[in-house]
């Protein structure tokens, strides 16, 4: 096991990553391939949570390969949720996908699912609320805002500490990854960044566009559920766009 670096030797190793001589386009790509070589006989939106799920993954390959390259090793533990309050700012694509998700699992972990986010729409409405007071577009302060208001994830099981989706968790919790003592979690609302991966977001959004558009030579995207490109192109916190549509979808 590495030793935590310091927040010096963390930007050393930030110069590394953008020295990298690599292209991130092609194993997003190939993830595409594959899934598109293997959708004939599938239903398309077997197809669609199929991409959504592996290109995700593909993140954390990626930071895999990179961690590996330059030898770093992640201080988060399992159990720790600090980065479980920090604001989720996704498409609203993203969470009709989430939901796509959710309704395919197996139905005793579905309704648990289902329970958890009904339970916290209902029990933190007010705080939700609160943070659409928060302008993320405008304000700049909007991450620090949002993480005083102590407001945990709507996926959080807060008994067990662990992600009730975490196959499917977004680009935000996939790419902050904490490399110095674990102390700062604790200690500061919003630790400093000298290291985020979300430069490979567009990878992935990327990858997404590229199964889209294949499958809506097939069919039309509102037989799906929602409205391309439009509901890729609106963004807003997570636990606002579940509110919206969780009357509409999640039944």
């Amino acid at each position: 096991m590495k030793n935590a670096l310091s927040y010096g030797e963390l930007r050393s190793k930030v110069e590394e990553i953008n020295k990298r001589q690599y292209d991130y386009e092609p194993p997003f790509l190939d993830v595409v391939d594959q899934i598109l070589d293997d959708s004939e006989g599938k239903h398309v939106k077997n197809v669609l949570v199929e991409a959504f799920e592996k290109l995700l993954s593909q993140v954390n390959v990626e930071i895999d390969k990179i961690e590996n390259e330059i030898n770093i090793s992640s201080s988060c533990k399992s159990g720790c949720t600090h980065c479980c309050f920090f604001p989720v700012i996704m498409t609203r694509l993203e969470a009709k996908l989430m939901i796509l998700y959710i309704n395919q699992l197996p139905e005793e972990r579905k309704q648990k699912v289902i329970e958890q986010v009904s339970s916290y729409v209902e029990n933190y409405s007010s705080e939700i609320n609160d943070i659409k007071q928060i302008n993320f577009k405008e304000d700049d302060s909007f991450k620090l805002k949002y993480k005083k208001l102590g407001i945990p994830c709507v996926f959080l099981d807060q008994q067990t500490k662990r992600c009730t989706v975490y196959e499917i968790r977004p680009i935000p919790c996939r790419t902050y990854v904490n490399y110095v003592d674990v102390s700062v979690c604790s200690n500061e609302h919003l630790p400093k960044e000298p290291l985020n991966f979300e430069f490979m977001q567009r990878f992935y959004i990327q990858g997404m566009d590229e199964v889209i558009q294949e499958i809506l030579e097939v069919v039309e995207a509102r037989s799906l559920g929602f409205s391309y490109p439009s509901d890729a192109e609106e963004v807003n916190y997570l636990p606002i766009l579940l509110q919206e549509e969780l009357e509409a979808n999640l039944k």
